[in-house]
């Protein structure tokens, strides 16, 4: 028989969150949406599928106007705006990315890709998409189709969530530069893309129309914005980042993906509105907007369990790069929300996007390479606090020392969220442990503080060894863990395994290890840690009797956090 009551902690203030303890087996066939980058060996992480149409419809043929003479490109203007979508070449850039991609297939590579681009500013400020820019190490800019002379540019700013960067070309200014439309973007209307298409450095010019003035803005992978342009003037890779053109030579959205649709054999183009884009630039201005530094795209596979964001390049000095967010890493989890699961980037900006550029944000990554899964806390303001930190799996330690679950040994849980009545923490548990108490317990002196329990009986999980379950509660900051640990008493009915230091990176701590409790073959681990930045407190008791057990601690530790 176990007590009929514990020690509970006393209680809380809000802390951060929790990330997880899986072990993967690598086979990872991820299946990733079309970009418009191009190259000779450029990594197929965006995966350039836009394929070349078998038949060019008349109204989106390549427009054959004269192109601009060299010198007249070299020498091009004083810094005016264009005025035509014809003239609109000496304001149009071809950007020759060099550096190191990791690609989910194919892995690391060093290589050079190109994309597109078009000057804003007679100062050298150019708008391209940010997969064309991100973790490269140097940025080669020709202009107008110019390839006498090649300038280095530098990123100003860039963001992930709406695929877009702004970057420098000032050594070359003065230029012509390209101004935003402000027109409504309307089905019918007639645009031109200008860029340099499959690396060739010779300017490329085609005419089409607005098919959907506002179609969806998941559908490339490549982003998360509220709707693009789809249009149908012929693009392919190296098309990214260069400017839909009006008539009269403004900027009606940015090209930045096209490639066959899922669904069909028809091939689509799609740009970012300038209603959308030009708010974006001008944030950008000051640095990177709705951003983590990365270039990446979502990756999921149902049979192995694993959806997230794939990271193929991080920008230096951002704040993936101070956390060691690395190539190859598969982003699984901000703020405690799964990522990628849907295919689209929507949930890792939206958490962006609420958490605020600059906000800590708890992240957890699995490293394909090593097949680690790691955690910490982005923007951490404590600075030994900011790398990611391999966490421990309770199921790697113990769980062969516990019955299996089945006749197969397979892990037989499903999971579900649960929330305590303060609305306050929150914890996935086995839909099997329905038997929940979540309501706040009071200490002495009448202060409360959030509280869960859960078992499939809840009552037999109290009083007896052999009642898998958990309870999960917050605290105030604890000044001595090992103390808080001895008062639970569990040396009296359990073999004390290990006790250890317990740090993730956002919580730093301890944890015991007990075994043979009451007698028989249960176990039972214990876990009380401090967040770093000393606001709060977490402690976790799971009391454990088969090897599925384990693997609803390892979950319970992945998922518990405060709500919102």
């Amino acid at each position: 028989m176990r007590p009929t009551a514990e020690p509970r902690a006393s209680l809380l203030t809000p802390a951060s969150h929790r990330r997880p303890l899986t072990t993967l087996s690598l086979a990872l066939p991820v299946a990733l949406l079309a970009a418009g980058c191009a190259g000779g060996d450029a990594p197929s992480v965006s995966t350039p599928t836009a394929d070349t149409p078998t038949v060019a419809a008349a109204d989106n043929a390549v427009v054959t106007a004269e192109p601009a003479d060299v010198e007249d490109v070299a020498d091009a203007g004083s810094g005016g705006a264009i005025s035509s979508f014809d003239q609109a070449q000496p304001a149009v850039i071809q950007i020759v990315a060099q550096g190191s991609l990791r690609d989910p297939e194919v892995g690391m590579r060093t290589t050079a890709g190109s994309g597109s681009g078009f000057v804003i500013s007679p100062d050298g400020l150019a708008v391209t998409n940010n997969h064309v820019v991100t973790g490269a190490a140097t940025l080669e800019v020709y202009i107008g189709g110019d390839t006498t002379r090649s300038y280095n540019a530098r990123v100003v700013g860039a963001s992930e969530c709406n695929d877009l960067a702004l970057i420098d070309i000032s050594e070359s200014a003065p230029l012509p530069y390209l101004e935003w439309s402000d027109e409504p973007i309307a089905t019918g209307l007639e645009i031109y893309a200008a860029g340099f298409p499959l690396g060739d450095p010779e300017y490329t010019l085609t005419r089409g129309i607005v098919a959907k003035a506002k179609a969806g803005g998941d559908l490339t992978g490549l982003s998360s914005i509220d709707h693009t342009i789809e249009h149908d003037a012929k693009t392919h890779p190296g098309n990214s980042g260069g400017p839909l053109l009006t008539v009269d030579g403004q900027v009606a959205g940015v090209h930045y993906a096209g490639g066959r649709a899922r669904e069909t054999t028809d091939h689509q183009h799609f740009g970012i509105a300038h209603d959308l884009a030009a708010p974006v630039v001008e944030k950008m201005r000051e640095g990177d907007f709705e951003s983590l530094g990365i270039n990446g795209a979502p990756v999921f596979d149902e049979a192995l369990g694993i959806s997230g964001i794939w990271v193929s390049g991080v920008k230096p000095g951002s704040t993936a790069a101070k956390s060691q967010v690395l190539p190859g890493d598969i982003i699984t989890t901000l703020n405690g929300l799964p990522m990628g699961t849907d295919g689209t980037m929507r949930d890792y900006c939206d958490v962006l996007r609420t958490a605020g550029d600059g906000s800590p944000m708890a992240i957890e990554v699995l490293r394909w390479d090593s097949q680690e899964v790691l955690r910490g806390e982005l923007n951490n303001p404590i600075e030994d606090q900011v790398a990611l930190t391999p966490v421990i799996s309770f199921a790697d330690q113990i769980g062969d020392d516990l019955a299996d679950s089945g006749d197969d040994g397979e892990v037989t849980y499903s999971y579900e969220p649960v929330v305590d009545d303060f609305n306050q923490i929150t914890v996935n548990v086995p839909t099997a442990w329905a038997d929940h108490n979540t309501l706040p317990q009071t200490d002495e002196d009448g202060m409360s503080w959030p509280f869960i329990a859960a078992a499939a009986d809840l009552d037999r999980f109290q009083q007896r060894w052999d009642e898998p379950g958990l309870v999960f509660t917050m605290t105030d900051p604890i000044e001595d863990i090992e103390g808080f640990l001895d008062e639970f008493g569990y040396e009296q009915y359990c073999t004390l395994e290990e006790s250890a230091p317990y740090d993730d990176g956002v919580f730093m701590g301890s944890y015991r290890i007990y075994s043979a409790c009451g007698g028989g073959d249960a176990m039972l681990v214990s876990l009380t840690a401090n967040h770093v930045d000393g606001s709060g407190a977490a402690a976790l008791m799971a009391q454990l009797v088969t090897d599925a057990d384990v693997d609803a601690l390892d979950q319970a530790l992945r998922t518990f956090n405060t709500v919102g």
